[in-house]
């Protein structure tokens, strides 16, 4: 059986960008990187794309369009990690990645949306030197037109201002509509704060995983 390999990237990008160069102008982004084709069992091989994966997340840091990254765990390594970034164009932000053979091959896909970031991953301040296991929470989108959605987003806002969130991300469309991280791995603490948001109007799912990236990206405890 080919097993796939998790993207793990150095602490100095899953820190969010310490030190981060100036962001290029350009749409917000918020992408998951996607389970794709199985690796080849070539380990050699996997070893190289694995450098080639990382040092072309230090080129985009570099250049300014990286702003956050980080790996995560999903049910079944559907989802392997989020990346944030800012590109002109959905064809701009799919050639950041040609350097990358993990994604040009096939064995990692993007799935990446339009965002807007009412709190977000912070990119200064933090400690690169060390990573620590979080929260994300995916929200799903509703099937049905939303009533209660100012409401619902109230209730976000308030989570924010408590500390209960330290970053929120509202994607412009696809299955996903709200990404939100905490500090923390409290789950049962976390859906029970989030419980009031989905009773508050048409049936949505709300997913809380593990996520890996250093103190600080997503604010304080």
């Amino acid at each position: 059986m080919q097993r796939r390999t998790l993207c793990l990237l150095p602490l100095s990008l899953l820190a969010g960008c310490a030190s981060a160069p100036p962001a290029p102008p350009g749409d917000l982004w918020f992408i998951f990187l996607e389970a794709g084709r199985p690796t080849p069992p070539d380990k050699d091989a996997v070893a190289a794309m694995q450098r080639g994966h990382i040092d072309n997340f230090k080129r985009l840091f570099a250049l300014g369009q990286l702003l956050s990254a980080g790996p995560l765990a999903a049910p079944g390594q559907a989802k392997r990690g989020i990346v944030v970034v800012r590109a002109d164009s959905l064809a701009t932000l799919t050639g950041y990645f040609q350097p990358d053979d993990y994604v040009r091959e096939g064995y990692m896909q993007l799935n990446a949306r339009r965002a807007v970031a009412h709190r977000p991953l912070h990119t200064e301040g933090i400690d690169a030197s060390r990573i620590e296991e979080v929260r994300i929470v995916l929200i799903g989108r509703p099937a049905v037109a939303d009533p209660a959605a100012t409401q619902r987003q109230a209730l976000l806002r308030q989570l924010v201002d408590a500390g209960t969130l330290g970053a929120w991300y509202t994607l412009a469309d696809g299955p996903v509509a709200e990404v939100l991280l905490a500090r923390g791995t409290d789950t049962a603490r976390l859906q029970a704060a989030l419980a009031p948001y989905a009773a508050a109007g048409p049936a949505v799912t709300v997913d809380v995983w593990r996520q890996w990236i250093s103190p600080g990206v997503v604010g304080p405890r």
